[in-house]
């Protein structure tokens, strides 16, 4: 059974027109329910489907947390979090230019120590857009279960459809 989904930001959760959310200059503005711009107009797009997902796996319980390789500071892709209205549904979001294997580790270390929550890493799922990410977790974190956007799942809005086996596994 999956009690905590990790989900990648740009490319996963959302489409950036230029670059990835590090190269987006400050202020962003939103200009709709799903797209949010910066100040010379680049366009972040939210996926379809994303806030359905996130509403979905918070009343199945499961807990939703996010690793992405962008700057900490400016973190942009808090700012855009923030922006479309979803980042009270992420614990614990690590933003940084380390490995994803490791954030993903310490996305499991904080559940189970600030939240009490006991998950093991075959109750995870991660997903990403990158080949290159899903077989660091996968090589790193034994047991991680993974699904790579644009690969198993066209976007992110198909993802329950796919992960609805794992959620209903004792």
């Amino acid at each position: 059974m999956i009690k905590l989904v990790i989900f990648d930001a740009d490319e996963t959760l959302w489409s950036v027109s230029e670059g990835y959310a590090s190269t987006l200059v400050l202020p962003l503005r939103r200009v709709g329910d799903d797209l949010v711009v910066d100040a010379y107009g680049v366009r972040v797009r939210l996926f379809s489907g994303v806030r359905e997902l996130l509403e979905e796996l918070r009343r199945r319980g499961v807990v939703v947390s996010l690793v992405s390789a962008n700057d900490e500071e400016p973190n942009k892709v808090r700012l855009l979090l923030e922006a479309f209205g979803i980042d009270r549904y992420f614990a614990f979001p690590q933003v940084n230019w380390r490995r994803k294997s490791e954030n993903v580790r310490k996305v499991v270390e904080l559940v189970r120590s600030r939240l009490g929550f006991e998950v093991s890493f075959d109750e995870v799922l991660f997903l990403d857009d990158s080949p290159f990410n899903i077989e660091d977790v996968r090589s790193r974190c034994p047991g991680v279960k993974t699904i790579q956007v644009g690969l198993d799942v066209r976007d992110v809005g198909e993802v329950l459809e796919k992960i609805d086996f794992y959620l209903c596994q004792p």
